[in-house]
């Protein structure tokens, strides 16, 4: 049990923290748009995301490089498709965690979001919703060209949030992830599942 007074800082993970996971259905749409059975796409997908997420490679050299280990090609007009359909699968905002951190920050926490994701979603997130707003400090990957959990990352949005790594807690669906903010001093808690998470965190 924790209780949010002990914590002047709170810093969120983005996907299957405040947006919900990407599903199996996504990545049975993406991989027929690419053209590749799902398991072999999926494979692909994450090996080369981390560079992609670094903001290392382009939307376009990211779904090329893809497509070619599996053995095929896109045209322009199907990356455009897989990048946006891409995005749209990290956008199911989860509601009540929204909701949470609104008060949190009405109780006077600082709150941050901390995500490993490709500048094409940071940039849709930021063109279309007010959600990065909501956030006293934003690290994103692409434009640290550091990702969890790289110690560079984490350090990075400490600094913008301006609270001490022990007053701090830090959630993440990757427990790899917590292991990186804990090497660092951060509180961490692994989020496994919202609901259990949110009763731990008593106010």
């Amino acid at each position: 049990m924790a209780l949010v007074s002990e914590y002047q800082g709170f810093i969120f993970d983005f996907g299957g923290v405040l947006v919900g996971p990407q599903t199996e259905e996504d990545q049975a749409q993406l991989a027929a748009l690419a053209g590749l059975p799902k398991d072999q796409f999926s494979a692909l997908y994450w090996s080369y995301r981390l560079d992609y997420d670094k903001g290392l490679m382009t939307d376009v050299e990211y779904w090329q490089t893809v497509a070619q280990n599996g053995g095929g090609t896109l045209t322009l007009d199907t990356i455009e498709r897989l990048t946006d359909l891409d995005n749209r699968s990290w956008m199911r905002f989860d509601a009540v965690m929204w909701d949470w951190l609104a008060q949190l920050r009405n109780a006077g926490k600082r709150v941050a979001m901390l995500s490993n994701m490709p500048r094409d979603l940071g940039e849709a997130l930021k063109l279309q919703t007010d959600r990065l707003g909501r956030f006293d400090q934003v690290s994103l990957s692409y434009e640290i060209h550091s990702a969890k959990p790289e110690p560079a990352i984490y350090e990075h949005c400490l600094e913008g949030l301006g609270t001490p790594p022990q007053q701090t807690l830090f959630l993440d669906d990757r427990i790899e992830n917590v292991h990186g903010a804990e090497m660092l001093g951060i509180g961490a808690m692994h989020f496994t599942n919202r609901d259990d998470v949110l009763l731990k965190l008593t106010v």
